[in-house]
């Protein structure tokens, strides 16, 4: 079964509905019996893909550039783009993990994996929402205080993005939960939709084809919306508007974890990587320093640019043994910190916006800011998150498991 630390740092499950998932029973079986000789072959390269700790160092590196970006830190104004690279991963990472499973078992079971993400995304959200309530309690006045526990509702509903997309009381210091909304609505319905699609297509290529159907809707939708006049904040914070991202992620654990990719195919591509790769880690800190969210030119084409040169980094990683690239995001500090990106995705937004409120310098939020991040991050990660992952065992298929 995939397993990757720090994998939550892509976002969470929804809080709105959890009885009805918690209590959902339905399984969906499949046949995933080959039907031709092709099918034969594709079943054959189909392989489980382990933890892979250089995923967890582009997770690193993104969050590190978040982080820098929610800093004012100079020269950083692009790093907003450090989401993307987590939708990315997370459409890709979700996806293989479906797809494993149907292919290992012949079923998905949905309460499980609700249940999974569940108990490895909400804990630590809460934990926060819990110690942000406490604190607007004590210190700010009750009209403040009470505007902040309408954000904990917000964001416990997974609602940020849809409230800042049409500026409906829009969280402020818990305003970053936008992408956590957006990956748990894209955790809600991508399970189901795979499923429907399998079951209507037994020919996988023709799921790949679909899943980047969609992608290019998306893409199309936001086009169109930005050339009729919609704000930046409703493109950017959209779910319909930002789903390219997460499947494009998605088409690629489709056609990679369901044996598409020939020895032959892989070869060629691992040649023109060895050059693809490098540019496209260029092409990104391009980005990171140059362009900012709100620029018209990042909903034509600029994010679908972030969405396919992050693709290609994935790619390399997952089949270029002789990959730079791979050895830069190997480097265990860089790991590490990926590893517990979840917890600093969620603290670092309220610290700094918090030490920012209260008149902190710039180098202060940068520095001292980052450094309570930390602190709170690895308390959260050793002490809650970890000791939970264990918990998640019991909602995995036997047969999964034996798989």
């Amino acid at each position: 079964m995939l397993s990757c630390q720090g994998f939550a740092a892509c976002a969470g499950l929804g809080f709105p509905g959890w009885h009805a998932v918690l209590s959902t029973r339905a399984r969906v079986t499949l046949n995933s019996r080959p039907s031709s000789v092709e099918d034969v072959r594709m079943t054959q390269r189909r392989s489980k893909l382990g933890y892979v700790s250089e995923l967890d160092g582009l997770r690193g590196a993104a969050i590190l550039g978040v982080m820098g970006f929610h800093a004012d830190t100079p020269f950083l104004k692009g790093c907003f783009i450090g989401v993307d690279i987590f939708f990315v991963l997370s459409g890709f990472l979700i996806t293989t993990l479906l797809i494993q499973e149907f292919d290992e078992s012949g079923s998905v079971s949905l309460k499980n994996f609700y249940m999974r993400r569940v108990l490895r995304l909400g804990p630590a959200l809460i934990a926060l929402l819990i110690v942000f309530c406490l604190a607007s309690f004590a210190v700010l006045s009750e009209e403040k205080a009470s505007r902040n526990y309408v954000d904990v509702i917000i964001s416990l509903a997974y609602l940020s993005n849809w409230a800042r997309a049409f500026s409906i009381h829009p969280p402020d210091f818990l305003g970053h939960t936008w992408s956590l909304s957006i990956e748990e609505q894209f955790y809600i319905a991508w399970p189901i939709i795979l499923l429907t699609i399998l079951r209507v297509s037994k020919k996988r290529p023709h799921v790949v084809i679909i899943a980047a159907t969609i992608a290019l809707l998306s893409w199309i939708f936001r086009v169109y919306l930005s050339i009729n006049s919609a704000p930046p904040e409703r493109l950017y914070n959209g779910l319909d508007t930002r789903a390219d991202t997460l499947m494009v992620g998605c088409t690629l654990g489709l056609w990679l974890s369901s044996g598409l990719a020939t020895e032959k195919a892989k070869k060629i591509l691992q040649k023109h990587l060895v050059v693809i790769a490098p540019i496209s880690m260029v092409f990104l800190l391009a980005v990171s320093t140059l362009s900012y969210w709100r620029d018209p030119w990042m909903y034509y084409f600029g994010f679908v640019i972030v969405e396919l040169l992050t693709t290609a980094l994935v790619l390399d990683v997952l089949i270029n043994p002789q990959s730079i690239i791979r050895k830069v995001l190997a480097m265990k500090w860089l790991v590490w910190v990926g590893s517990i990106s979840y917890g600093l995705y969620l603290w670092h937004y309220p610290i700094y916006r918090t030490m920012s409120a209260l008149g902190f310098y710039r180098l202060d939020i940068i520095t001292v800011g980052s450094l309570v991040t930390f602190i709170v991050a690895v308390f959260s990660y050793y002490v809650m998150e970890r000791p939970l992952l264990k918990l998640k065992k019991r909602f995995t298929s036997e047969r999964y498991q034996r798989g």
